[in-house]
């Protein structure tokens, strides 16, 4: 609630007849003066409810403990009818204004969850809400009455604090209102919640009073009657009223929630683009590294070159120096298996491609299979891969062939 060191700061109150803008004469050193062009946008501002608008609860409670304090105004708000608006926001205070040995006597206030029509469209301008009664210090030992939009207004002091104020509605000073300034003195007197009362203030707005009200004073409530100029607010007096109207509190979240959403789809798009940078980044590493690998290729293929044609040459020559793959040495390992009866050789052939064909003839089948497993589990005969068809069964013999497969015989582009 007090003005910022940096910029001009503003309080919209009520006034005698409207609502007023006041602002700090001479910057931020001089005294409060009421304005008549609106503050500009983006400045900080206050906001005071209008007394009327407010419910004003004077309380004894039995204890310092702000919880308990809290209860007992609940019980006497709900005593007298008094709803706290409902939702977001903050629409009760209170302020301890005296004490009677353990007993404080506590001042709570209601305020109502909007704020004035003419006031709205600044939701993230307001720097606090108060009561706009309560940025005036009442006079000692008087009853204060002013006005405020068109209506009279009555406050109790207390050691120059509110101890309590209402709206007495629009119209004239005459005895009717003094009489009803009565029984709300003679009901705070009662609770022992005011104290020496010695004069009428009358806060004037530059009309004058009759002299007939002060007779009716001194008549009607005993007490001489003062006018006085509408004293200048004092910011300093609300500290610690906290407000805030539940459309304020709705306005400040929906505002929160677009900081925030725009938070996180900054954060997303700082993400896609970091994301895009570390593709990027990645894809210039892959293409620096194929042009090396493809630099180191191109060094590397006259060398590779010679070896493919040491390799093809080896190839050419490998089945004449390898000695285990001699078609005598393979006949010899492949007669081998054949037993001296029961089982006979017919023909034995090594193909161009180096495929080996046996056929042969056995007295039965089941020595035909005998030589099938034989001849798989050859170690000699290890690099070869047979594939022996059924025999065939003519009378009582069995004939059969088998065909041999080099297993590491060189791949062949059969493109080429």
């Amino acid at each position: 609630m007090k003005p910022n060191a940096s910029q001009p700061h503003w309080l919209r109150l009520p006034g005698p007849t409207g609502w007023e803008w006041w602002t700090r004469g001479g910057g931020h050193s001089g005294d409060w003066k009421p304005s008549a062009e609106p503050p500009k946008s983006g400045e900080r501002l206050a906001y005071g409810f209008e007394s009327a608008a407010c419910d004003s609860v004077p309380a004894w409670v039995s204890s310092g403990d702000p919880e308990i304090i809290e209860s007992v105004i609940a019980m006497e708000l709900e005593g007298l009818g008094i709803r706290v608006p409902a939702g977001p926001g903050r629409h009760l205070g209170w302020r301890s204004v005296g004490s009677d040995g353990p007993r404080r006597l506590v001042h709570a206030i209601v305020v109502p969850g909007q704020i004035d029509a003419t006031s709205r469209g600044r939701a993230t301008d307001w720097s606090g809400f108060f009561p706009a009664a309560v940025a005036f210090r009442p006079p000692a030992r008087a009853i204060v009455l002013w006005r405020e939009l068109d209506r009279w207004m009555v406050g109790f002091e207390h050691h120059e604090q509110w101890i309590h104020f209402q709206s007495l509605g629009p119209g004239d000073l005459d005895a009717d209102l003094l009489r009803e300034i009565q029984c709300l003195q003679l009901e705070l007197e009662g609770r022992r919640m005011s104290g020496t009362i010695d004069n009428l203030t009358i806060w004037s707005d530059g009309e004058p009073v009759k002299a007939a009200l002060r007779d009716e004073a001194q008549q009607i409530l005993g007490l001489p009657v003062r006018v006085s100029p509408r004293p200048t607010p004092s910011p300093a007096l609300v500290d610690g009223w906290h407000y805030e109207p539940a459309e304020i509190a709705l306005e400040r979240d929906r505002q929160a929630n677009i900081r925030r959403w725009m938070q996180l789809g900054l954060v997303a798009a700082l993400v896609y683009v970091l994301l895009i940078g570390a593709g990027v980044a990645d894809l210039l590493v892959a293409r620096r590294t194929n042009a090396a690998m493809a630099a180191r290729i191109d060094e590397l293929s006259p060398t590779a070159d010679v070896i493919r044609e040491a390799k093809a040459r080896w190839e050419a020559v490998e089945l004449a120096l390898d000695v285990d793959r001699y078609p005598v040495e393979l006949f010899y390992r492949v007669a081998n298996l054949f037993p001296e009866k029961g089982l006979r050789m017919t023909h034995f052939e090594i193909r161009e491609d180096g495929q080996i064909v046996v056929r042969g003839e056995a007295s039965s089948v089941p020595v035909a299979i005998g030589f099938k497993s034989d001849l798989e589990n050859a170690q000699g005969l290890g690099d070869y891969e047979w594939n022996i068809p059924a025999p065939e069964i003519d009378g009582d013999t069995a004939t059969f062939v088998a065909y041999g497969t080099y297993r590491y015989a060189p791949v062949t582009d059969e493109s080429q």
